[in-house]
């Protein structure tokens, strides 16, 4: 089984994944960085969203816009993966045709909650920070793949909120508890 995470920048997908990880016993992957950040070590390059963005744009126009998702599927070497920020449908049609079992979460909260929630690798401003997402939707079809998700989870309330939402997700697909180890 694979579950994909998407979701604008810091919505809350790596929190999402974390949680999946510790109670279900999926292994996480992510399309940023198991694929792309190496890449960027390997040239020298600063890890920033803005130079994964980059990145991934440069992938996707020389090997297609499935071209983060290839790569990440040979990476794959667990009954229970989830992948985090995928940002093309092309990726998301990728694994959708790979795994029977491929269900796409969208994990998304107010612009003024994921600000406050940002990373050292953010941009620092408000407008930079929501500059990013407007690029991913336009340039990568983002608001597409958020449109083809099968489960929606707002990230807007308390942490024990959003861990219910999953919950909830995990009994609708049929995962329980006892089939993770736990």
């Amino acid at each position: 089984m694979i579950l994909g995470l998407t979701g604008p920048a810091q919505a809350g997908k790596s929190t999402a994944a974390k949680y999946l990880v510790d109670k279900y016993g999926f292994k996480e992957l992510s399309l940023s960085e198991h694929v792309l950040d190496p890449i960027l070590k390997e040239r020298g390059e600063e890890v920033t969203k803005m130079a994964r963005s980059k990145l991934g744009d440069e992938l996707r126009k020389k090997e297609g816009m499935d071209a983060l998702a290839k790569r990440l599927l040979a990476l794959i070497d667990s009954p229970r993966i989830v992948i985090s920020n995928f940002r093309s449908p092309e990726e998301v049609e990728f694994f959708m045709n790979k795994t029977p079992s491929f269900h796409l979460i969208m994990i998304d909260a107010k612009p003024e909650a994921r600000f406050s929630r940002r990373s050292a690798i953010d941009p620092s401003t408000m407008e930079e920070f929501l500059k990013r997402d407007e690029v991913d939707t336009k340039n990568k079809g983002m608001g597409t793949v958020f449109e083809m998700a099968d489960y929606h989870v707002d990230n807007n309330g308390k942490i024990n909120q959003l861990y219910k939402q999953l919950d909830s997700i995990m009994d609708e697909i049929g995962i329980s508890l006892e089939e993770s180890g736990d």
